[in-house]
């Protein structure tokens, strides 16, 4: 009796011996597989993973500029309005006038920027020489405006109202204004920021005036002095200023390097980018809003 309850004994004992053996094997075949799960791998990443196309720092104060492409500003080739220049402009087609553009890194402030999209925009309508009154706007409904209208709605699409600036202007300054050449002695805010007189006598008040009225091609100051956006005034006839026509720098240039004018040209009486900065005479030679001073 003694004899088979000790065989049993060591029967049992086996047993446990055996399934202390199958956990110590399945244990440490757990481990290796997690050792082997979790090794460590090392990863060559390549060469050339930050290396610009272009060299750096490159100016913040740039004009859309495609880094590491060669780059031609066209007119017409922008969907943006006056949002900025944060969307691409991409050439489509050669310059104008051939060769060269004027929009190397002069530090353009935001507001050049949208006046200059702006302009160009314009380029892409069928805007045409004509005159015809609007008193419960004020602005051109249509496509027929005269030179001046180029200049009150570019400035008025990029948050510069001539109409309301003008006349309150002219209200607090009356002085300063022929108002007496219009035979009346007061202002009428939807006509009078309209007249090309009193759109240069505002802007020889609140614009940046110092700029010069004759352009030298060998000046070294060019790029300065005659930035795209600046709103320029020719004359035409001595004798009556009222046919003064005005337009906006090009950031376009002429294969000789002057910058071209976008205005409604006296000869086609439509708007056209065209070479006249040496042609016609210059009367005013404005940048507004102007320009920030620290």
């Amino acid at each position: 009796m003694n004899h088979k309850l000790r065989k049993k004994q060591i029967g049992r004992n086996i047993n446990y011996r055996y399934f202390i053996y199958i956990i110590i094997i399945i244990a440490l075949l757990q481990l290796l597989a997690l050792r082997a799960f979790y090794q460590s791998r090392t990863s060559k990443l390549p060469d050339n993973l930050f290396i610009s196309s272009v060299s750096f720092p490159i100016s913040e104060q740039t004009l859309e500029t495609n880094y590491g492409e060669d780059y031609t500003l066209t007119p017409g080739n922008s969907d943006t309005g006056s949002a900025g220049l944060d969307s691409e402009i991409e050439p489509d087609e050669p310059l104008s006038e051939g060769s060269t553009t004027a929009t190397e890194n002069h530090g353009y402030s935001d507001s050049q920027k949208d006046i200059i999209l702006e302009t160009l925009e314009l380029l892409d309508k069928d805007i045409e020489y004509g005159y015809e009154l609007f008193p419960d706007t004020g602005y051109p409904a249509g496509d027929v405006w005269i030179s001046t209208d180029l200049i009150s709605i570019t400035l008025n699409n990029c948050g510069y109202d001539l109409m309301e600036l003008i006349y309150d202007d002219m209200i607090n300054h009356k002085e300063d204004y022929p108002l007496d050449a219009k035979g009346r002695q007061t202002p009428i805010k939807y006509i009078d920021f309209r007249d090309v007189i009193f759109q240069e006598k505002f802007f020889s008040r609140n614009a940046l005036t110092t700029l010069p009225h004759e352009y030298d091609l060998n000046d070294e100051n060019l790029g300065f002095l005659w930035q795209p956006g600046d709103i320029v005034y020719f004359r035409f006839d001595e004798n009556n200023h009222d046919k003064d026509r005005g337009g906006f720098i090009s950031p376009n240039s002429s294969s000789e390097g002057a910058p071209l004018v976008i205005m409604i040209s006296p000869e086609t009486n439509e708007l056209e980018e065209i070479n006249v900065l040496q042609e016609y005479e210059i009367v005013g030679h404005y940048r507004y809003p102007p320009p920030e001073v620290d």
